[in-house]
């Protein structure tokens, strides 16, 4: 009725299929915790994150090496070329994002970046 089989073989494949099964039990019980799982997530990298965070007041605020906050008033940037006095953050939309980051005006002081896309950093 069943064909004939290789009996060592069939005996082979149980215990490969046994043995990869305790294996990889063995694997999960190293994770014993959700910073040991976080640590195997993701790449350590040395550095401070920049957490800007959006509310009604208009503020922005930012983590940084001093733990300090950081705020600044937004403005969209059809307002922001009014004359600006003191550190601002300006909301732009997407489809115009290339055209800040490369202009050249003296409204907004910036750090020239020697880079072919002649862009600059904005204080």
């Amino acid at each position: 009725m069943f064909p004939s089989v290789d009996r060592p073989l069939v005996l082979v494949s149980i215990l490969l299929a046994i043995g990869s099964f305790f294996f990889a039990v063995g694997d999960a019980s190293t994770l014993e915790s959700i910073p040991s799982l976080e640590k195997e997530m993701y790449l350590i990298v040395d550095g401070y994150p920049c957490v800007r965070l959006l509310n009604l007041s208009g503020e922005i605020g930012c983590s940084n090496p001093g733990e300090n906050k950081i705020v600044a008033p937004v403005f969209r940037l059809e307002r922001v070329y009014k004359q600006i006095g003191h550190s601002s953050a300006v909301l732009v939309p997407l489809h115009e994002m290339e055209d800040f980051f490369l202009r050249h005006d003296s409204l907004f002081p910036c750090i020239e970046l020697d880079s072919p896309l002649n862009s600059c950093i904005i204080f």
